[in-house]
């Protein structure tokens, strides 16, 4: 079975549940990493239109919902998990159940394209389905923001939550990087757990901020 099918088959709703349990869980903002890289890019947005913000693996969408009361943004998502869905719809957020292969979004449609701990579970025949439909909603220029498990050199291990399925760690700004219309702005690994600094590869995350910039 694909993992895609795994996630949209019930898989997304046990990872709701072990991550993020009642829909009315606390959400600490200032603990949240790519939302403090959100707030850097603010000035560089053009301020005279609507911001529009796609979060691709959004779960319940409680960071979408944040942005949406605090900055106004206009906010969409993606997600696997019928449940969290529901509940990101709830919360007021354009939620589509789908995933990432495959966005059901016009050309050219979000400011800021959001992976949020998600590429590490996608099938790795679908990275650069992946990265062309992510390509393709994110207006020139834009910004891209990937926050995922970090690995210099590609790495696979069982998905100890279910039998059958991967957990691949590696650089996946590379998806991206190799493209001259692409520039690595910012690449920062903490630890998975606390946020700070580490020494131990294991428990790396990488939070990358890339800039899509067509220059003449």
């Amino acid at each position: 079975m694909k993992q895609r099918d795994a996630f949209l088959q019930g898989e997304g709703d046990a990872w709701l549940q072990r991550n993020t349990g009642r829909a009315d869980a606390h959400y600490e903002p200032q603990s949240d990493a790519l939302l403090a890289e959100i707030a850097e890019l603010e000035p560089q947005i053009d301020s005279a239109r609507q911001t529009n913000v796609l979060e691709i693996g959004c779960g319940d969408g409680r960071r979408l919902a944040w942005l949406k009361d605090h900055r106004k943004f206009e906010c969409f998502g993606i997600e696997p998990s019928e449940r969290a869905v529901e509940i990101a719809r709830s919360r007021g957020i354009d939620v589509r159940r789908g995933t990432a292969e495959q966005l059901p979004f016009d050309d050219g449609s979000f400011d800021i394209v959001v992976f949020g701990f998600c590429l590490y579970l996608c099938d790795r025949e679908d990275l650069f389905c992946i990265a062309s439909e992510a390509d393709r909603v994110l207006r020139n220029p834009g910004w891209l923001l990937l926050q995922d498990f970090y690995d210099a050199a590609a790495s696979v291990r069982a998905y100890h939550h279910r039998e059958g399925l991967f957990s691949h760690k590696m650089d996946y700004t590379t998806l991206f990087s190799w493209h001259p219309d692409y520039t690595v702005f910012s690449h920062k690994l903490r630890h998975h757990s606390d946020g700070g600094y580490t020494d131990d590869p294991q428990e790396w995350v990488a939070t990358s901020v890339l800039r899509k910039h067509q220059h003449a």
